[in-house]
């Protein structure tokens, strides 16, 4: 095995983890439509041609799971324990109760392609083409079909309670229901010229939408701070922008794109409920999904099989499963350690302390030197082409 430490070259090339999104195998190259995770470790992502992946390391290692479609895939919710409802083109509904390790059809009684899926307690709701709405209130075994009175395509929906919800899609369209998704009436966007990709409400009253020109790679950011009675808006030149994803905090978040016609990502991040925003540096394909189960720590998916992982803390580290062909002695030690292996693949080593800060320090002759860092707890990513794990290391 041979091992590149880049802890000097890590901080100074990407800043701090808090910073950024790190790239992870998904182990394909189709392009991944949407993201889901249950916890900060348990996820599953989907995209074109019926690719279903998943992981239980906090996104360091992606299995196959077997979806049973070679229909595109562009929404993936979690529904509640070991259940997940993907849904996708020509009306596809797939479900899982075991995680993903088999999946299984369900009729959705249209053809309409289903673009995003929202659960909100014990109701179910599903956004689509020509202005296609489903309804389910039995987790989602059985759909009915709620007329919106439109044609446009409709990309995402949620809901801030019981009964009030949202819906916006192509045509600067957004929706606004009272009555839990019986009935559905316009809100005035400012626009009818941008494709409105997601919305996300932090409160009653205070919520953003993303969304774009496609043809000219121009965003948009819609924001409301009396529940939609009016709309504010901001244009950002260059990206597309896909999705959004906030903390549960939902003071900081993310909204993710890129530029349609060079294929490059986009992020951009708000400390403040989506008042104001600023670029992140990124450099990875148009990033079209994401999921933010946990303060701190994140995910976002997209075309050319791409994950990232954002995690500005140790979030998921513990959980992440230890590779015993990697030998790291003495642990615990007094500040010098070895490592040693018997893979022959390359990995690079990065080191963390115990809240998620890149530790700088040497490397000679297959040893970490921590001898200027202090006592505690540090964690040792190590990373190849094949295969990502960690190790826990303690120094005296």
């Amino acid at each position: 095995m041979k091992l590149f430490l880049t802890l000097a070259v890590f901080l100074t090339g990407l800043s701090s983890i808090g910073q950024s999104f790190l790239p992870q195998n998904s182990g394909v190259s189709t392009q991944l439509n949407a993201i889901c995770f249950s916890s900060s470790s348990t996820g599953i992502v989907v995209g074109n041609l019926g690719v279903i992946r998943k992981t239980v390391d906090s996104g360091l290692n992606w299995t196959t799971s077997n979806s049973g479609t070679q229909v595109d895939l562009l929404g993936i919710a979690f529904v509640s324990g070991s259940t997940y409802i993907a849904v996708g083109k020509s009306g596809t509904i797939i479900k899982t109760t075991n995680s993903g390790t088999s999946w299984s059809l369900v009729n959705s009684g249209t053809s309409n392609d289903l673009t995003g899926i929202f659960v909100n307690g014990l109701n179910i709701y599903i956004s689509g083409a020509n202005g296609t709405i489903l309804i389910s209130t039995n987790s989602g075994n059985a759909w009915t079909l709620t007329n919106t009175g439109i044609s446009f395509k409709l990309n995402k929906i949620c809901f801030v309670s019981e009964y009030i919800g949202y819906a916006v899609g192509d045509g600067g369209t957004i929706l606004k229901t009272v009555n839990g998704g019986q009935a559905w009436n316009f809100q005035a966007s400012g626009t009818n010229t941008h494709s409105l990709t997601d919305i996300y409400f932090m409160n009653g009253n205070t919520g953003i939408i993303t969304g774009g020109l496609s043809a000219s790679s121009e965003s948009i950011i819609l924001r409301t701070t009396n529940a939609g009675s009016m709309w504010t808006s901001d244009n950002f030149s260059g990206p597309f922008l896909n999705a959004l994803g906030f903390f549960p905090d939902h003071s900081v978040g993310y909204a993710i794109g890129g530029s349609v016609s060079g294929n490059t990502s986009a992020i951009l991040k708000t400390t403040n409920q989506g008042s104001s925003w600023v670029p992140i540096v990124s450099t990875s394909s148009r990033q079209l999904g994401a999921s933010f189960p946990g303060n701190g720590i994140g995910y976002t998916c997209g075309l050319d099989g791409t994950i990232l992982r954002l995690a500005t803390n140790t979030a998921g580290l513990e959980e992440v499963a230890t590779n015993s062909n990697i030998q790291i002695s003495p642990n615990p030690g007094n500040g010098v350690f070895k490592v040693s292996s018997a893979l022959d693949d390359e990995f690079s080593v990065e080191v963390f302390s115990a809240q998620g800060t890149p530790i700088a320090g040497s490397y000679h002759s297959g040893t970490i030197d921590l001898t200027h860092s202090p006592s505690g707890i540090y964690y040792v990513l190590f990373r190849s082409e094949v295969s990502t794990f960690m190790r826990k290391l303690v120094k005296e």
